[in-house]
């Protein structure tokens, strides 16, 4: 869900030659999106299909910036580099893999106003 809002911002911006990537920390290979994101990014215009990817030490260390959902995805990324925050300062962004819609959707807006944040302030350093 991060991917595609982020991609949506950067477009929506002008910065088309950025590009957002998703990966995790914890994550399993080639896992399909899920259902309940792909319909929350939907309502916001924003088409999707992806697939989960691990986090590699040459994606943190080329990116300008890595997002992370929890203290706990910082505290592994920071290992690889200087250039990772919490997206939410406030703290841990929880995972709603179980929940209904309703959950998703919230996340995404949730989500849509800390990612919009963190670009605008990354993008006007430029």
């Amino acid at each position: 869900m991060a991917e595609g809002l982020a991609q949506k911002w950067l477009d929506d911006h002008g910065f088309n030659d950025w590009l957002a990537v998703s990966a995790g920390v914890f994550a399993h290979e080639g896992y399909a999106t899920s259902e309940e994101s792909i319909e929350a990014l939907s309502q916001r215009g924003i088409a999707f299909d992806g697939t989960s990817t691990s986090l590699t030490k040459e994606m943190a260390t080329s990116a300008n910036i890595v997002l992370c959902m929890s203290r706990s995805h910082l505290v592994a990324v920071k290992q690889f580099t200087d250039s990772a925050e919490l997206l939410d300062p406030r703290g841990d962004i929880l995972d709603p893999i179980g929940q209904d819609q309703s959950v998703y959707d919230a996340l995404a807006e949730q989500m849509e106003k800390l990612i919009a944040t963190k670009l605008q302030a990354l993008t006007s350093k430029d």
